[in-house]
């Protein structure tokens, strides 16, 4: 891909006050935060065509993330077949990724890679569709 559009509306795409490790049977086993998306219009779940999550660079398991909208929670495989879920600029998602033992003490970067494609913009042939670039980095500090 070699270019896509970038209209970040908001001053954060990752809601940093929402990072909180999560806990699985009392243990700590990864973490979540929320995520806003960065266009003005909503988009159904299905447009979503790539969603990653890198901690200080290294690429978590797909397996391991999970995407939650209005109560709904996915694996990432399942997101291109959500093609009646509706993602609204104005309603945050929830990003699970479970990581044995959670994130060390310390500061950390967490990257998330999210390109969507806006289904009304058709800038070529065999369904080639303007791809949005919804993604962030943060820094965090874990205790």
């Amino acid at each position: 891909m070699g270019f896509a559009m970038r209209m970040q509306l908001n001053e954060e795409i990752i809601k940093k006050a929402s990072f909180q490790d999560m806990y699985i049977n009392g243990q700590k086993n990864g973490f979540e935060f929320d995520v806003q998306l960065a266009y003005y219009r909503g988009h159904y779940l299905s447009d979503i065509d790539l969603l990653e999550v890198y901690v200080d660079g290294e690429k978590m398991p797909q397996e391991a993330v999970t995407f939650e909208l209005n109560g709904k929670e996915m694996p990432v495989y399942k997101l291109t077949y959500a093609v009646t879920e509706f993602w609204s600029q104005v309603e945050p998602a929830k990003i699970r990724v479970i990581k044995k033992g959670g994130l060390t003490a310390g500061e950390h970067e967490i990257e998330l890679k999210l390109m969507l494609r806006v289904p009304y913009m058709q800038i070529g042939p065999d369904h080639s569709f303007m791809p949005l670039d919804s993604g962030d980095k943060i820094t965090v500090t874990v205790a």
